[in-house]
């Protein structure tokens, strides 16, 4: 029996103008280059200057044609993420070249990195399946934050207990609670201070100090991270405006923790428990029971 192989041909076509279209993307390469943000408003009136030359006529810059100019060329609409490109990699060299010199005197597991992060609690995620025929409609985000300070070791053996800030001192939703798995504070804008950093790190210091155990601490230099005589705790800063290249918690770690949170909110929000797994599925009016 003789199996028929179809060949499939995807027909790409040049547009209508392809010698305006070369010098856009020409144009938008060199933008990007130079780590400048396009939309899609700017890349049209960007068209309409190039088609302003006599030997192209009747060019309409539509939305029409920005979407077939898009399929033709590869180009997307994306979120510009980090700030990676604005760090000297000369001065990341240097501090890499420094490193193996700093930690010499302690073990992996004696080696920690800290950093605050903003945390929107209670904000849900801003994407979700729906049906086609149906608008896609959501409800404002809420803006209520907290901030996290969080802290880890260089083989990842070790979290220390994070610290919490809100902006009330004493929550409802924590009435009847006993203990937390977090430090809390609190202040009115629900920010890092240098107070608050000093005590932490001295309740760290006094920590280590129990455990008959020294340890070294990458940070950021930001104002409030001041450093206080430590007995037990050596800081060591990063290089300024570098954090995006050389913080380990921020190659992946903050993220991490943040995708954590948002799928327990989810979860918490819809009722989802891990007895679910034990719920039976009855017929086509399907509901759950235990």
């Amino acid at each position: 029996m003789l199996l028929k192989t179809a060949v499939v041909r995807k027909r790409t076509t040049k547009g209508e103008f392809p010698r305006l279209e070369k010098s856009l993307v020409i144009w938008l390469s060199q933008c990007r280059g130079q780590k400048v943000s396009i939309s899609g408003n700017l890349l049209k009136e960007k068209a309409k200057e190039f088609a302003s030359s006599p030997s192209i006529k009747n060019f309409a810059a539509s939305e029409g044609w920005l979407t077939n100019f898009k399929k033709r060329n590869g180009v997307v609409f994306k979120k510009v993420c980090g700030e990676s490109e604005s760090v000297d990699d000369v001065v990341c060299l240097d501090w890499h070249g420094k490193l193996k010199t700093l930690i010499e005197n302690y073990h992996a597991r004696d080696i920690f990195n800290t950093d605050e992060t903003g945390l929107f609690f209670k904000c849900l995620p801003g994407k979700t399946l729906t049906f086609k025929d149906e608008k896609c409609h959501g409800r404002k985000h809420t803006k209520e934050r907290l901030t996290v300070l969080l802290a880890v070791n260089m083989d990842g053996s070790e979290k220390l207990k994070p610290l919490v800030i809100g902006k009330a001192m004493k929550p409802r939703c924590f009435k009847g609670v006993k203990s937390f798995p977090t430090d809390y504070r609190a202040n009115k804008k629900a920010w890092m201070t240098t107070e608050l950093f000093n005590n932490w790190l001295l309740t760290v210091n006094g920590d280590m100090k129990r455990q008959k155990r020294k340890i070294l601490l990458f940070l950021d230099n930001c104002t409030v991270h001041n450093s206080p005589t430590l007995s037990d705790v050596e800081l060591y800063f990063f290089p300024p405006n570098t954090t995006s290249k050389l913080q380990p918690l921020d190659q992946g770690i903050i993220h991490n923790f943040k995708t954590f949170y948002r799928k327990e909110t989810v979860k918490l929000l819809f009722g989802i428990s891990r007895q679910v797994a034990n719920c039976k599925y009855h017929g086509s009016d399907s509901y759950f029971t235990d």
